[in-house]
């Protein structure tokens, strides 16, 4: 589906599966909600708080949409309905659903795809600017989602989105996304390049991928998979702030 052009595209479609009701009265979230990589899940104390917004960040080809496809399979196959602001259409549901994510539990959100020329590009004064327009609409997308509640996993990818651009969002804008499911069973993950924002009890996933190669000739060469290295930034861990994973990606 395009990215809904109104408030209430978006909240008709909500209606529609039935997930537009928020939940009366906010108790605090506890628990945690599983990242579907075992060595990750264990340097977290179990996975992604619930309740907070956390964020996964590193260049391209680190491994970052991949620790999402992750937590995605496992959050729809324990029956979460999770939801995937994709902001310039990026996403690979055949990838996804050949990685065990349940596309039947996904609402996936696709953005207007723009190409890298047009994402670096710095407008003049004037000009439309593209960028901004599709990341302020998967914004608000991702802040209505979080709102109608129901979802265990809200995912915001601005993967491609230029450092430049995401520094001219104000910081309320991310506080309104942390206070939409604070106290509420979801987790609200943003993938971008470099780390944007947290909520106090939230964690930073900062990936850092080499890709495993297999294969004897250039032709025959095919991906095997990926060793990541991950640092896990953390204001809630006992034992500090930082703590580092060495994870093992499948192909």
């Amino acid at each position: 589906m395009s990215l809904p052009r109104s408030r209430a595209h978006l909240e008709a479609l909500l209606q529609a599966r039935r997930l537009d009701g928020t939940l009366a009265g906010r108790v605090p979230a506890t628990g945690v909600l599983s990242t579907g990589l075992p060595e990750l899940d264990t340097t977290l104390g179990g996975g992604w708080p619930r309740g907070h917004v956390s964020e996964i960040v590193g260049p391209a080809s680190s491994g970052r949409t991949r620790v999402l496809v992750s937590t995605l399979a496992a959050a729809t196959a324990r029956g979460d309905v999770a939801a995937w602001i994709d902001t310039v259409d990026r996403g690979d549901p055949a990838g996804a659903a050949a990685a065990g994510v349940r596309l039947s539990h996904v609402l996936w959100v696709r953005g207007m795809p723009l190409s890298p020329g047009v994402l670096a590009l710095r407008p003049r004064r004037g000009d439309p600017d593209l960028t901004h327009t599709v990341v302020q609409r998967a914004i608000k997308a991702a802040h209505l989602v979080a709102q109608a509640g129901g979802f265990g996993v809200v995912a915001l990818d601005l993967c491609d989105i230029p450092a430049f651009v995401l520094r001219t969002i104000p910081s309320s804008t991310w506080l309104r996304l942390h206070r939409a499911i604070e106290g509420r069973e979801t987790m609200l993950v943003i993938l971008a390049a470099d780390p944007i924002t947290r909520s106090a009890g939230g964690v930073s996933v900062r990936v850092q991928g080499r890709p495993r190669w297999e294969g004897e000739t250039a032709r025959s060469c095919r991906l095997a998979g990926m060793d990541c290295a991950m640092r896990v930034v953390s204001s809630r861990a006992a034992e500090g702030s930082t703590r580092e994973v060495q994870v093992a990606l499948a192909g």
